[in-house]
């Protein structure tokens, strides 16, 4: 069955389709929402990595060395890559992707955000399981999961440059493992040279992807292609994309640009961020934990063995990143999507096996819960439509005030911040002025920002 058929038998339910437009309705407002900011406007400009590219390690001193030119070409993308990967990090597939969406404009980004998000929830429902119907519970489990468990959601998901980075790559290291996994389902696989030409680019993508995320890929597809060894169901194209996923990864970690950019990085092992990330997966899996404790005893069965894979490999994620020079609590979702297969997994046996009791356990709380989910979202939503209006005025300021050098930014004000409940989910905490940027004129995301806009200098002002 191919992936656009599976999305068709998929949404042949009303009511999942109601719950794919409201998800899709809420993922694309609040990515059309959150403006432009950090990294962005670094990788609106070619890598100038003769002068420190265009992060912490830009350099300062003239005119010349400070200026940067924008992207303006598919061939500036090529050549600001080139200077990227030779001088600050291997992560070219999803800074492309990046650079591609700001030339482009961020209302092409705000629809192609929407639909990959939709893909990924297709990838892990296809995953869970081929040919059961699709679970409205499963569906609004995956969401709740990477909206409201994961750490850092609104950084990995929302904003151009971090959904690119996690998001988007997730779905290309799941999308790539399918394969795998409906052949041992199914107990059969195709072998044609097309077969192996796809899984190698789908390896080379999955691998070329980010660090942590890549490397747990590699562990859950060793491990996938012993059992297709083992049940008979082996295929050249397997060990073709296996090898493929790790020669992109091998491309990206021997970068020549990452011992570059660790020398402005300092070792960041934050136990608080390990133990969000990790809490949230243990919450996500919630209702395989359920399924496991009413199994009765007996040999694991192929979907059982999956789950646990899945679930290994998402917990490899976080452990991998804890030995990493930087850790990054974006890497929640990398870590969730794995998780999501096998908790999808459980709910869609229990519903099969034990469908009365799943329903009275899920049917409990519901109504409460559903207001409390609709307040949740709608206020998050209020904040992200304050958050974008002052940050359009702020450009209209500086667009007005091009003649004062520095222009001076004051706080970004937005009003019903929520900050207790909404933490790092929301904007806010990420930007306390415009884009970013700092009280220092000379701080480089201040130049950058500036350039963008056409003027010399911008400042934040402390009120």
């Amino acid at each position: 069955m191919s992936f656009l058929q599976y999305i068709n038998r998929t949404l042949n339910s009303s009511r999942s389709m109601i719950l794919f437009v409201m998800f899709a309705g809420f993922i694309f407002v609040r990515t059309t929402l959150m403006p432009l900011s950090h990294d962005d406007y670094a990788y609106a400009f070619i890598w100038d990595g003769a002068h420190g590219g265009n992060l912490e390690a830009m350099q300062f001193g003239s005119a010349e060395v400070e200026n940067r030119q924008r992207v303006e070409s598919l061939n500036d993308i090529v050549q600001s890559l080139e200077s990227y990967y030779f001088t600050w990090s291997g992560r070219i597939f999803a800074q492309g992707l990046a650079q591609f969406f700001i030339w482009l404009g961020k209302p092409v980004f705000d629809v192609a955000n929407t639909i990959m998000f939709l893909f990924l929830l297709l990838t892990i429902i296809n995953l869970a399981n081929t040919w059961l119907k699709i679970s409205r519970k499963a569906l609004v489990w995956i969401f709740l999961s990477l909206n409201l468990f994961a750490a850092c959601s609104l950084t990995s998901m929302l904003w151009l440059t971090g959904a690119c980075n996690y998001m988007w790559m997730a779905f290309f290291q799941l999308f790539f493992v399918t394969p795998y996994v409906k052949a041992l389902r199914s107990r059969e696989a195709g072998n044609s040279a097309l077969n192996v030409a796809l899984m190698i680019l789908l390896g080379l993508l999955a691998g070329w992807s980010n660090e942590v995320g890549a490397l747990a890929t590699i562990s859950l597809t060793i491990f996938l292609v012993a059992m297709c060894k083992v049940q008979g169901v082996f295929r050249s194209w397997m060990i073709a994309g296996l090898a493929a996923l790790i020669v992109g990864y091998a491309f990206m970690i021997l970068a020549p640009g990452n011992s570059v950019r660790l020398e402005f990085f300092y070792p960041n092992q934050t136990a608080n961020d390990f133990l969000r990330v990790v809490a949230a997966d243990f919450i996500a899996m919630i209702p395989m934990f359920i399924y496991f404790l009413r199994r009765v005893g007996g040999r694991l069965n192929t979907t059982e063995i999956l789950m646990l894979a899945f679930t290994a490999a998402g917990l490899l994620v976080p452990i991998i990143a804890f030995f990493s020079p930087e850790y990054v609590a974006q890497i929640s979702v990398t870590s969730l999507v794995f998780i999501l297969v096998a908790a999808t997994s459980a709910i869609l046996e229990l519903e099969r096996q034990h469908l009365k009791i799943t329903k009275k356990f899920f049917h409990t709380v519901s109504i409460i819960l559903t207001i409390s989910l609709v307040s949740y979202f709608a206020t998050i939503i209020y904040v992200d439509i304050s958050v974008f209006n002052s940050a359009r005025r702020q450009v209209r300021y500086i667009q007005r005030n091009a003649q004062f050098d520095p222009i001076q930014l004051h706080k970004l004000p937005i009003r019903h911040r929520f900050e207790k409940i909404h933490g790092d989910r929301s904007a806010v905490p990420y930007l306390k002025y415009f884009a970013g940027v700092k009280e220092n004129p000379n701080y480089f995301l201040n130049i950058l920002v500036a350039q963008y806009y056409g003027v010399r200098h911008v400042a934040g002002v402390d009120d």
